[in-house]
């Protein structure tokens, strides 16, 4: 379990840097503690701009609330600090980009607001509901008109240095040559299984199939697997995703609707499948897959424009990090890899001093695997 966590945070942690880089603000429903602030509470300050450890620790809790508690459970102590320490980074650089964006004077209609504002509301049942909600979060509804008028402007000013960005026709065509795999589909296999605990089992009920007894029923009174109580049905199953011993059998099979497989040992189980029906696999066309490359590219020029942003206020700012941050592990007294050039290391400080970051300019570095899964 706890080895196919940690194997699963890797891919969370990518999946949460994409999500930092593209939205930099998260939640609309984000503000700063009311009023004065110690220098003590100051978690960072940006441009004498506090973020309070109350701030971090509320944008941590409703950060990690989008995770099941059984991951979460299984979080140890550096692992948190870690996600704690990207969410102290997302809270900068939103701090940085809201701040660069009242200097260039990025203004917002009130009419804007209202959109937004009623398109939240639409999420209740009642007015009386969505005013309960926000004096549970201790907002009332100016806080919120004051949240959302920041995240207009901070997405006004990153949808102004995306302005006129055009990919070329070949561009798009070198991506498709190169990434053909991304627009095929491999075969589809609509299964029924059964799944037993010893190869005796799994041949007592195989002669019963054999012999015409119904497939389904024999699943739902005999398999061990999760599918048992829908009839051993389980779905629309990507080639891809099949174990290498199952595919073997019914790659030649394919073309025999109502074939029911051997038994098949598979880890410490034995498994019979039922194929259904097949779905041949598919390969699209350059004309059909251009509008998904055009998003593709066109997502990975407003990365590196939006970094590069990032990148050039920071030069021009004064962000101070709390050393108690350090004492606390979520800065580490070395510096730990950056999450990405938009997203710059808390270096830590000399004893009793705090912290002073400087733009970054290296990629994480401690693995990036990609995210993959089969279609079902």
């Amino acid at each position: 379990m706890l080895r196919g966590f940690r194997k699963n945070l890797n891919v969370i942690i990518i999946i949460i840097v994409i999500a930092f880089v593209f939205t930099i603000f998260y939640g609309t429903f984000y503000r700063r503690s009311p009023g004065p602030v110690q220098s003590a509470e100051a978690a960072a300050t940006v441009n004498n701009t506090v973020i309070s450890f109350y701030d971090l620790e509320n944008q941590f809790r409703n950060f990690i609330s989008q995770f099941d508690n059984k991951y979460l459970n299984q979080l140890d102590e550096n692992s948190i600090n870690y996600l704690k320490r990207m969410t102290l980074e997302s809270m900068i650089n939103n701090e940085l980009l809201y701040q660069e964006a009242k200097s260039r004077k990025v203004k917002v209609a009130n009419d804007e607001i209202n959109t937004t504002l009623n398109a939240i509301k639409a999420n209740f049942p009642s007015d009386a509901e969505f005013q309960n909600y926000l004096r549970y979060h201790g907002f009332n509804i100016n806080d919120l008109r004051e949240s959302i008028k920041r995240d207009l402007m901070v997405t006004h000013l990153i949808d102004s240095i995306n302005e006129g960005i055009v990919i070329p026709p070949e561009d798009i065509q070198k991506y498709y040559e190169e990434n053909q795999k991304m627009f095929s589909t491999p075969n589809q296999y609509h299964l029924l299984q059964m799944t037993f605990v010893s190869q005796e089992a799994a041949e007592k009920i195989q002669k019963k199939v054999n012999l015409g007894e119904d497939f389904s029923t024999l699943a739902e009174s005999n398999s061990l697997d999760s599918y048992a109580q829908k009839g051993g049905d389980a779905g629309w199953v990507s080639e891809d995703a099949l174990p290498n011993e199952v595919k073997e059998i019914l790659l030649p099979l394919k073309d025999r609707p109502g074939v029911v497989t051997p038994v098949i040992k598979v880890d410490n189980n034995y498994q019979i499948y039922k194929l259904v029906e097949t779905k041949p696999a598919e390969e699209k066309t350059l004309d059909e897959s251009k509008d998904q490359i055009r998003t593709i590219l066109e997502n990975e020029q407003k990365k590196v424009k939006l970094e590069h942003l990032i990148a050039e206020i920071r030069e021009k700012s004064k962000i101070v990090i709390s050393d108690s941050l350090v004492a606390t592990g979520i800065v580490e007294a070395s510096p730990s890899p950056t999450v990405s050039p938009a997203i710059g290391p808390l270096t830590s400080p000399a004893a009793g001093q705090e912290t002073e970051t400087t733009p970054a300019t290296n990629d994480i570095s401690d693995g990036q695997p990609t995210a993959t899964s089969p279609n079902q």
